[in-house]
């Protein structure tokens, strides 16, 4: 495959997004380490003269249902590795919120996980969304709040 310099620019450009989402949606930094180096390189394959971040968020996802559905990935996470500045009461505090996010996300349905982790942090733009999912803007910004609401209440009753 030869250097194409606006695709790696375009990579560069979507790496953290797309990395972020990945272990939102994954929730285990290694196997979206996997899901995003596979996600490049069957992008680069597929669609060497495009520039389209719905699409690349659409091909990371496929990659890593697909590997869902093979692999059956049941194990959760470690969760973030602790720095030396944390206190040992601040990293389980952390570890234990982390858990709870993680499970009330779990309770989720997939379609609304898969919103909230390309909409999380540093994530698509609604208009990306609805591309990536094929569905309208004011569709995408209903059950992205709808999901919000939904986790809120999950957590909520995780913390009484």
């Amino acid at each position: 495959m030869k250097h194409n310099t606006a695709l790696t620019a375009f990579f560069e450009q979507n790496r953290q997004k797309l990395f972020a989402y990945l272990v939102r949606l994954s929730g285990d930094t290694h196997e979206a380490e996997d899901v995003f180096q596979d996600t490049f390189i069957r992008y680069a394959q597929s669609y060497p003269d495009q520039q389209n971040p719905a699409l690349l968020f659409t091909v990371a996802k496929s990659i890593f249902l697909d590997g869902r559905r093979r692999h059956r990935f049941s194990e959760m996470p470690e969760g973030f590795e602790p720095t030396d500045e944390q206190s040992p009461e601040s990293i389980v505090m952390c570890r234990q919120a982390q858990n709870r996010l993680k499970t009330a996300m779990n309770s989720l349905p997939q379609e609304e996980r898969e919103l909230l982790a390309m909409a999380g942090g540093e994530g698509l733009k609604y208009d990306e969304i609805a591309k990536a999912a094929g569905i309208s803007v004011a569709n995408v910004k209903v059950r992205v709040h709808r999901a919000r609401q939904r986790l809120r209440s999950l957590l909520e009753v995780s913390d009484g």
